[in-house]
């Protein structure tokens, strides 16, 4: 069974916790990875691994790196498991983040990079789970998500812009990434604003 089919099969099921009909690409892969400037030497994070586009890339720069990737979805996460063996992989949501970081020995992280459907969830999901992320990240840390050409004007997504802008001191935009399928662009947001 491919990824794209799980992905597609997950889509159907749950809308609302998958956000998009096809997994990223390799391109928005790579994108997602350069904005967060990885080290070998960082704890990363990802939030809503999905099928794993993001998570094989960053394994690949970074073999030996910890990573820690959530999936909600059993299925996705059983698949993440069976494909990157060496991937802590748990099934819980952002907003457990600081409790998870904890427990798996990395309380502060360097980088946080995201795959999540920011724009389909309540204000207060969104806060709560942004919230998580300034909790754990360092003071240089970095935190990526993604964003589609086009969406990013509507209202939800200007509002998250909002709300990004409320927890870090900076927060840019990628270039494009042309051939993600729809095109796409990484929000780069660094200086966390702690308490």
């Amino acid at each position: 069974m491919t990824d794209a089919f799980v992905f597609l099969r997950e889509f159907v099921r749950d809308p609302n916790r998958i956000g998009a009909v096809a997994p990223s690409g390799k391109q928005l892969a790579a994108r997602m990875c350069e904005s967060a400037d990885l080290a070998d030497d960082h704890v990363i994070v990802e939030l809503g691994a999905g099928t794993g586009p993001f998570t094989r890339a960053i394994r690949e720069r970074h073999p030996h790196a910890p990573l820690l990737a959530l999936e909600p979805k059993e299925d996705l996460a059983a698949l993440l498991r069976e494909e990157l063996p060496d991937v802590e992989v748990v099934e819980a949501f952002a907003q457990e983040l600081p409790r998870l970081c904890a427990e798996w020995g990395h309380p502060v992280v360097d980088r946080v990079v995201s795959g999540l459907p920011w724009t389909l969830w309540p204000p207060e999901v969104q806060r709560a789970a942004l919230d998580a992320v300034v909790e754990v990240l360092s003071p240089d840390g970095r935190f990526v998500t993604f964003n589609y050409l086009g969406a990013h004007l509507m209202p939800k997504a200007q509002a998250l812009r909002g709300e990004l802008a409320e927890r870090f001191g900076r927060v840019e935009m990628s270039s494009t990434a042309w051939l993600n399928v729809p095109p796409a662009f990484v929000y780069i947001c660094s200086e966390p604003k702690k308490g």
